[in-house]
């Protein structure tokens, strides 16, 4: 089984609030009298010029994942749950201001933002509450999305375009944000969601706000066994396998991860078709970065070569991409001039085009995950990826300040 680094350091922002002081980054947590938090001037400076270029990079920061962290923890209340489940163990909907914390045995699953029926909503809810299918609060999956969009766009897929009728597959459901979103962007794309996990379903449907399965033109949820409906699909049907799946443990399923999986996410993709995955992230030499390495050798022999964008909000996550063998990685103004484009004509409150200027081409060898600037020498955009993206130790030692 792979070995995956825990979803903690995921619950401890969700869980602590990441809050601003002094100049520097800290965990709100009680602490001895008279003891400062220990970190570096250079951690402090680090993260301060970070929040600085992602708060102009990203955009839509009120809706955003860091508005989501720097909200008092006081403010939660349980909207739903905690209702157990046989796949998932307890599932609890927490409620800050306008979003939403999906958690799986208090481990964070998913994130969305919503808003009271009526005020401003096109419908009304059972529950009070709808989705807000414009809002995409995570980092990672901004990043995931951007890059979906460019292999699209690179391959001559125009995801506006009334004649292109591209097919995303995701695996999992979690908040149902992404594929929400998605659908909102690209409303002739066919977005299908596959959800092992019937409560999983029916939290996202009827406490969350989330539409789907209305009408042939909505957004499809399937409940069943991911592996199993990639497996009765029709061969090079999917132009893009979006895959975000954890467990109650906070690791990817051990099914998922298996060859046998990754070789139906090939046979179901197109001839140039790309598989798109969040991984949790590490330092340099670290258990969590060389599974990182390992899965892309994998999805290097299974799928073709990869690409890894960084995720400079949260670098606990890694973004990977594999596209299918015989179709040319891109390079980083290929995919930063088409994530531009279909940003602009689409409507999008952040701009994604910002998010994969850190695109990397990658390859595993001589037992290292070896990054290399895609592209011509000297490229675009002020983030040139001197460190790639392994995550830095300075954010590290926060995370483990958080822990103790």
């Amino acid at each position: 089984m792979l070995t995956t680094f825990p979803r903690l350091a995921r619950v401890r922002l969700a869980n602590s609030r990441w809050i601003r002081a002094n100049n520097s980054f800290i965990i709100n947590r009680p602490r001895p009298t008279g003891v400062r938090p220990r970190l570096a001037t250079r951690a402090a400076s680090f993260f301060e010029a970070g929040e600085k270029r992602l708060r102009r990079a990203s955009g839509d920061f009120e809706r955003s994942e860091r508005r989501y962290l720097e909200l008092d923890p006081s403010l939660e209340r349980t909207t739903y749950g905690p209702v157990t489940s046989t796949l998932n163990g307890l599932i609890r909907v927490a409620a800050f201001g306008e979003f939403r914390s999906l958690r799986f045995n208090e481990v964070e699953q998913g994130l969305a933002y919503v808003c009271a029926s009526g005020d401003g909503c096109e419908r009304e809810h059972a529950d009070g509450v709808v989705m807000d299918d414009e809002a995409l609060p995570y980092e990672y999956l901004r990043v995931m999305t951007a890059a979906s969009m460019g292999l699209c766009a690179i391959k001559g897929l125009d995801l506006c375009s009334p004649d292109a009728r591209a097919v995303i597959f995701h695996v999992g459901l979690g908040a149902g944000a992404a594929p929400a979103f998605q659908k909102r962007k690209f409303p002739l794309v066919d977005v299908e969601v596959v959800e092992i996990d019937p409560i999983v379903i029916d939290v996202a449907k009827n406490h969350l706000g989330v539409r789907f399965n209305q009408g042939d033109d909505a957004m499809r949820v399937v409940e069943g066994d991911c592996a199993d409906v990639l497996k009765a699909r029709d061969r090079e049907s999917v132009d893009i396998v979006f895959m975000d799946a954890f467990d109650g443990d906070g690791l990817i399923p051990e099914h998922l991860i298996r060859d046998g999986f990754l070789q139906s996410c090939s046979d179901a993709l197109k001839t140039d078709g790309s598989l798109v995955l969040n991984m949790f992230n590490g330092t340099r030499g670290s258990e969590a970065r060389e599974s990182v390495r390992m899965f892309a050798e994998r999805l290097e022999r299974f799928v073709g070569p990869v690409c890894t964008y960084p995720v400079l909000d949260s670098p606990v996550n890694v973004v990977l991409s594999a596209t299918k063998r015989g179709t040319a990685r891109p390079t980083r103004e290929e995919i930063v001039k088409h994530a531009k484009a279909l940003g602009e004509r689409a409507g999008f409150d952040w701009m994604p085009h910002k998010l994969v200027e850190g695109t990397f081409w990658a390859e595993s060898r001589d037992g290292e995950l070896m990054e290399s600037i895609p592209g011509r020498p000297g490229v675009m955009g002020k983030f040139k990826g001197r460190n790639g993206t392994n995550m830095p130790r300075e954010y590290e030692k926060v995370l483990l300040a958080g822990s103790d």
